[in-house]
């Protein structure tokens, strides 16, 4: 499994951050939200992931999508988009709102289901006013076209990577460009403090791309204009 090249420095957002954010009801990562999980769990019908993936994209009803081989647990949210190779969700948080979005390989997706709580998700928001969101011209074929699109719409994104202990760990920050095999991001902390220099992260060790959560959106408000990076291997810590 491929690693992120990275600085040396800490992780910015290992699992104590994450847990802070969760307690405050916000995400920077691809998170399990526990919705009702009791209930009837209705297969959709097409063979195959992608089938089923297509035919929750036409339906629009809330599901739940499961990553075995990345992480334990549910995605659950709306599939806005669909290509041969990636999928695009709306992510619905515990608080029944859209919050951000999140791209997956459809290699990687297992199990797609209806969500066993959808007339409860459905009601509840609608209650608070939610619609739907979209992403038109969203180019779904590689991660490179993936995260320059995005950047162009969002001041941060988060390149969530494989990794073998905890499924992914988030890396926020802001794309400066890319590698013949990576992406390169100047990296912001979870105090909203820039990194001077920047990071390359394998095509091979994304597991997903997050964009657009609120709290991204508050991060990159806090956070303000990044410095210039300074040219790789003129930073140390």
């Amino acid at each position: 499994m491929a690693a992120a090249a990275h600085s040396g420095r800490a992780l910015p957002f290992k699992a104590q951050e994450l847990k802070r954010k969760q307690a405050f009801g916000l995400q920077c990562a691809p998170m399990v939200v526990k919705h009702h999980h009791e209930g009837n769990v209705l297969p959709f019908r097409g063979r195959g992931v992608r089938a089923q993936l297509r035919e929750a994209m036409d339906s629009r009803v809330p599901v739940q999508i499961a990553r075995d081989r990345v992480a334990s647990g549910w995605l659950h949210g709306y599939v806005i988009a669909l290509s041969t190779e990636f999928c695009l969700i709306a992510e619905v948080s515990d608080a029944m709102q859209f919050d951000g979005f999140l791209v997956i390989a459809v290699s990687d997706v297992s199990a797609v289901e209806q969500d066993p709580g959808r007339e409860f998700v459905e009601k509840a928001l609608d209650l608070n006013g939610e619609t739907l969101p979209i992403m038109p011209g969203l180019p779904l074929d590689n991660w490179q076209h993936i995260a320059e699109t995005i950047a162009q719409q969002t001041p941060l994104i988060s390149l969530n990577m494989l990794d073998e202990g905890e499924g992914e760990v988030s890396y926020i920050g802001r794309l400066t460009g890319a590698e013949p095999d990576a992406l390169v991001l100047q990296e912001v902390d979870p105090n909203a403090r820039w990194y001077p220099d920047t990071g390359a992260y394998e095509f091979s060790g994304i597991g997903s791309i997050g964009f657009g959560t609120r709290y991204m959106l508050l991060l990159a408000r806090v956070a303000g204009v990044p410095p210039v990076p300074v040219p790789a291997g003129e930073f140390s810590v």
